[in-house]
């Protein structure tokens, strides 16, 4: 006879599945589980009947994450994930049940694999979202770290091969170029990261680094700065300039690209071009700093190179305006930014993934508490415990319907026409045709 747990909610449960789900002899659920009384005895029953059930054992694993019972939910979650490593939901609240118990190693490579996931899945924005969060969360504790040690970090640890770009700074007056120095720097970083015997340090890295310094575009970088943030980045070469545009639509950036780690400081190397040929200037830029490293390029690696994301001016300022507003912590207006960029340019593939990442932070991102209430707008476990009546869950339901719908109306003018007015406009609907006559 198989051994009995009784957990609170009076729910009484198989031993040997107790054993395989929680691996512990008792388990103290909050009260928000006894709703779900009804769906716990079906998926117990059905995991004693056949463990290899799957959506039982990820269904019975939300239901504890709802409960606030993230060990039980781990467990479960686990279990579902061995049997189907593919299943998004499953990877999403077993990264979620990870969280909440502090164990995000074992959280961020769970939310990685949203790429694996299909676009239409509202599953891969989630995950996306907690991925991108706890990637600036891990980002900003580690710069934090640096500077904090800053005093102890030896020089050694800069790399010849780490390249830090920084953002380039706009001198001109028309503010609607301002951001095309967070474009142009995303680009240099894009096409140098081609290059196999380089090590890009990402933009976000670098981001945070200046605002936990908190420095202004005007004062923080030069000569004597940049040793410092070389040794704080491990980056032996750090690029950065200026860039300009004139009233003739003339474009002239003047880039630096220094070697910290010897002390090599050249002067700006001058590029200008008409506006409209940005995307020419950035390729130059960007084969000069090569040369002036003397990395010999591959014929794929300059292949490469050389391709151009978008042809559209316009989709590329928006584009900018996306980086710059995700660089505030303004994910909506990015991924706003961003979607008009697609709209100019369909084709635009670094758009894309952008506006899923930017859409992503704006739907999950922030603490993991927000993320779970967005989460159960998604798919969320429906009490059916005999105390709550059918009348009672259709009433929740068109109560939530309600509030999606009214969320998304915006009320104009009522340009409907009464019924009778219809009619004297379009005349009596006809009458149906008789039935054929029978054979």
């Amino acid at each position: 006879m198989n051994k009995i747990w009784k957990l609170t909610g009076r729910i009484w449960l198989p031993g040997f599945v107790i054993g395989l789900v929680l691996s512990c002899t008792s388990v103290r659920f909050v009260e928000d589980l006894s709703a779900y009384q009804t769906q716990i005895k079906t998926l117990t029953t059905r995991i004693k009947t056949d463990s290899t059930d799957t959506p039982a054992w990820r269904d019975l694993g939300v239901i504890y994450f709802q409960a606030r019972q993230y060990a039980p939910a781990d467990s479960c979650l686990q279990r579902a994930f061995a049997q189907n490593t593919q299943d998004p939901k499953t990877i999403f609240y077993l990264g979620m049940a990870r969280e909440f118990q502090g164990k995000i190693p074992q959280a961020l490579p769970l939310y990685e694999r949203y790429k694996e996931v299909a676009r239409l899945s509202p599953y891969r924005r989630l995950m996306a979202g907690r991925y991108q969060q706890l990637t600036l969360d891990l980002t900003r504790q580690d710069i934090r770290a640096l500077l904090q040690q800053e005093q102890q970090l030896s020089e050694d640890r800069m790399s010849p091969q780490v390249v830090a770009v920084f953002p380039l700074r706009y001198l001109g007056e028309d503010q609607k170029f301002a951001p095309l120095g967070k474009g142009l720097s995303e680009m240099l970083i894009t096409d140098l990261g081609k290059v196999s015997q380089l090590k890009l340090l990402e933009r976000i890295r670098l981001q945070t680094l200046l605002d936990e310094m908190a420095l202004a575009k005007s004062d923080f970088f030069d000569q004597s700065t940049a040793p410092r943030f070389g040794k704080l980045l491990g980056a032996g070469r750090i690029i950065a300039g200026t860039y300009n545009v004139t009233g003739k639509d003339q474009l002239q950036t003047d880039l630096l690209s220094w070697d910290v780690i010897n002390r090599n400081f050249p002067a700006a190397a001058t590029e200008s071009a008409v506006l409209q040929n940005i995307f020419r200037l950035e390729k130059a830029l960007v084969f000069n700093v090569i040369a002036g490293l003397g990395v010999e390029l591959t014929p794929e690696e300059r292949e490469k190179i050389q391709f151009i994301p978008t042809q559209n001016l316009q989709a590329f300022l928006a584009y900018s305006r996306g980086l710059e507003k995700e660089d505030a912590g303004d994910f909506k207006a990015a991924a706003g930014f961003y979607q008009q960029a697609l709209k100019l340019d369909p084709n635009f593939g670094a758009a894309v993934t952008k506006a899923e990442v930017a859409e992503g932070l704006s739907a999950a991102g922030g603490s993991k508490e927000s993320a779970t209430v967005v989460a159960q707008t998604v798919d969320p476990p429906t009490p059916t415990d005999a105390s709550t009546s059918a009348s009672d869950l259709v009433t929740d339901r068109l109560q939530n319907l309600g509030v999606s719908v009214g969320s998304n109306f915006v009320p104009g003018e009522d340009t409907r026409k009464p019924t009778e007015e219809a009619n004297k406009a379009y005349g009596d609907l006809p009458k149906p045709p008789a039935p054929p006559p029978r054979p």
